[in-house]
């Protein structure tokens, strides 16, 4: 039973034995990537899409609903959590907070918020905190005990109570951090960094790839002649004086050593890091700008890649982060979490929004069928409003409303008198008629 009791423990607080070959290392290499291309923020690759998330991410602004006792949820509009979250410390807006927290989330896998509280202990203060400067601490007895901030030399301990931490889902070698989204695809960064820099040298180069001078057969140099040759062309094919004409003394054959720009086809090299990046971060090619969805792209179909990429990117980050400030924030403020949900206001978001002229289309067939006042059309279009007068259905003068039940056989379709005025109706329908009829202005013809 003791080692049952032990064993449980030992889960409860996720430690594991860690794979270190899988921390830096990927499946069929022994090539340390991460040492290589760092943490990837380096390649335009990568910052492309990363950049557009952060740029993209405040645009909903944070929000939060009440849950009511008849199971509905009604928006507050006015919370002391969200007042913090719009200015978190007297140096960062919000936004500042979300774009460098996004950022680190995306990078490492992890995000970091330090809470500075009054003397009365109350929440006061938000401070984002660089990924690498902060590490959860745990124990076998306890998942996390207390978080590790080294701004300097020496590492100051922060209670677990007083960090915001988000995780993208959990390491397997390490549970108490997230996972990098980034990490899986290094080796394609790397291949992107290296085509860069193979381009930039050819640049560099006039263009001409490596070459291979040496003398004619039956011609033999030494050490000394060979280096001179080689700082002699060096010379004339780099730096300020590439271009130069040179004129060999000798009989010598010059070969191109390796491939051409043409040979390697470097622009759909190119592509695969681009299109790999883009899709762990759900972010389309086409989105972030990158020419793997350049290639293909349209300004018709911009709007809808932007679209799915909220859907696929913004929006499900969004929820992940929200339910960490739910239960990681949201307790300094209110009593019971259960009772409340945190989230980020989509409506605020124009790229989500309905097309106006669709939107109008899809209220005249409410308004021209009688499901809908002209008042509600009018709001609906963002149109002034006159509720005395607006506030009516249009409605063909031969339809009346038959209550729900009714036994009493068909409603005869009303005549009028000479007046043009109905009658021989209930009274409540008798005087919607006449007030339709006063308008005749707003009936469709």
């Amino acid at each position: 039973m003791a080692a049952v009791g032990s064993g449980l423990r030992r889960l409860r607080a996720m430690v594991f034995r860690s794979n270190l070959n899988r921390m830096f290392w990927l499946p069929g290499s022994r090539r340390d990537y991460q040492s290589s291309v760092g943490d990837g923020t380096g390649s335009s690759t990568v910052t492309a899409p990363l950049f557009w998330v952060a740029r993209t991410f405040p645009e909903a602004p944070p929000a939060l609903w009440e849950k009511l006792d008849n199971g509905q949820e009604q928006q507050v509009r006015d919370h002391r959590i969200l007042r913090l979250l719009e200015k978190p410390n007297a140096f960062f807006t919000g936004v500042e907070l979300w774009m460098a927290t996004v950022l680190d989330y995306y990078v490492d896998g992890n995000g970091y918020w330090i809470k500075v509280r009054d003397a009365a202990g109350a929440v006061v203060e938000l401070w984002w905190t660089p990924s690498w400067l902060m590490g959860p601490k745990g124990s076998d007895d306890a998942f996390i005990t207390h978080y590790e901030y080294t701004p300097g030399s020496e590492p100051l301990e922060v209670a677990a109570e007083d960090v915001v931490h988000f995780r993208f889902g959990a390491d397997p070698d390490n549970p108490r951090m997230g996972r990098s989204p980034l990490k899986s695809v290094l080796r394609e960064v790397f291949t992107d960094d290296e085509a860069a820099q193979f381009t930039a040298s050819l640049l560099a180069n006039m263009g001409v790839p490596g070459l291979m001078v040496s003398p004619e057969k039956g011609l033999t140099i030494d050490a000394a002649q060979a280096q001179e040759a080689k700082d002699a062309l060096s010379s004339k094919f780099s730096g300020d004086r590439r271009g130069e004409p040179i004129v060999m003394t000798g009989a010598t054959k010059v070969d191109q050593f390796g491939f051409s720009p043409e040979q390697l086809m470097l622009r759909e090299l190119r592509r695969i890091p681009e299109e790999r990046v883009t899709a762990v971060m759900g972010v389309p090619a086409i989105v972030a700008g990158l020419g793997a969805g350049l290639d293909r792209s349209t300004f018709t179909n911009m709007g809808e890649a932007r679209e799915a990429a909220y859907e696929s990117g913004i929006i499900p980050t969004q929820r992940i982060l929200a339910e960490t400030i739910r239960w990681r924030l949201l307790p300094d403020f209110e009593r019971d979490p259960f009772m409340w949900r945190f989230g980020f206001d989509l409506s605020k978001v124009r790229v989500l929004q309905e097309d106006l002229y669709r939107l109008a289309q899809r209220h005249a067939i409410g308004l021209r069928e009688g499901g809908e006042m002209v008042s509600e059309f009018r709001r609906a279009l963002d149109l002034p409003v006159d509720d005395r007068r607006d506030d009516v259905f249009l409605r063909a003068a031969n339809v009346v409303t038959v209550p729900a039940g009714d036994a009493g056989g068909p409603v005869p379709i009303p005549s009028t008198n000479g007046n043009g005025r109905a009658h021989n109706l209930p009274a409540e329908i008798s005087a919607a008629v006449e007030q339709m009829l006063d308008r005749r202005d707003l009936i469709p013809t």
